[in-house]
């Protein structure tokens, strides 16, 4: 072999490498792909925006580490090579903690009230993660017949009805009794949600009584301490979040997460 041809298979990646500058390619595909799907059937926020970045990284990475080219510095930069591995270390810690944290349920089912959090709807009809926590709801009304319901979530941007109006709509024709659910239609965020939701609940029930949230399991983690601040002492009880909606809630999630803990909000 000569020195030339020595230098350049010096350069080539190793079989090992291959396969995992396929397997960013691949990965980062897939959340593009997810994002795509994911589009049908929610309006666009930070966790589309930001995943779909996350997957053109992982592509790019991929394709760099695969790079050949005589006279060229093999695969990507340093920084890239340290970034990437870490960003998706830290990605992975955070998704399974909050899987893991919110599927820990404490509700008694004896509940005074419930408030449901609100989501995304489109075109008037809600979506497949607020479905999932309505479902829960459904069953938690059914075994616990006295408890007030409230349904929370505002107008998002481009709907005609509220998130609120469309969960109670949703509720009534699964059988739940209408005069058992509040509307809290004003809300623009979960601190709000639990603020104007206990504001109603005040002038309903008094000032003594027991409150249970639900939620998707993602948010349960944030949202019990969002209600803490807002003053309303509540267990929970999570919903499952749709499978290929995991990556772009989490990804937002854990964005959220962070602005909670720096700002309290």
């Amino acid at each position: 072999m000569t020195h030339a041809a020595a230098a350049l298979d010096l350069r080539r990646p190793s079989r090992g490498g291959r396969l995992a500058a396929v397997l960013w390619v691949v990965v980062g595909a897939v959340l593009i792909l997810d994002v795509l799907a994911v589009l049908f059937t929610s309006s666009m926020h930070t966790g589309i925006v930001v995943t779909f970045v996350i997957g053109v990284l992982y592509v790019f990475y991929g394709l760099s580490r695969h790079r050949t080219r005589p006279g060229a510095q093999q695969g990507p930069p340093r920084w890239l090579r340290i970034f990437v591995p870490c960003l998706t270390a830290l990605m992975l810690l955070a998704f399974v903690y909050l899987a893991v944290l919110g599927r820990m349920d404490t509700a008694s089912q004896e509940e005074d009230a419930v408030v449901v959090l609100g989501t995304a709807v489109k075109d008037g009809e809600v979506t497949p993660a607020l479905r999932a926590r309505l479902d829960v709801t459904v069953d938690y009304a059914t075994a616990n017949p006295d408890a007030v319901i409230v349904v929370a979530g505002g107008l998002p941007p481009g709907e005609a009805v509220t998130e609120a109006l469309a969960m109670q709509r949703y509720l009534v024709a699964r059988g739940v009794a209408e005069h058992r659910i509040i509307q809290e239609g004003r809300s623009t965020s979960t601190s709000e949600n639990f603020g104007y939701a206990k504001d109603l609940l005040d002038a309903r029930l008094g000032m003594e009584y027991t409150t249970a949230f639900v939620t998707s399991d993602y948010h349960v983690l944030r949202a019990a301490g969002i209600a803490e601040t807002a003053g309303v002492r509540a267990t929970h009880l999570h919903a499952d979040t749709p499978w290929y909606e995991i990556p772009v809630d989490y990804v937002r999630e854990s964005l959220a997460i962070a602005k909670f803990v720096a700002t309290g909000r």
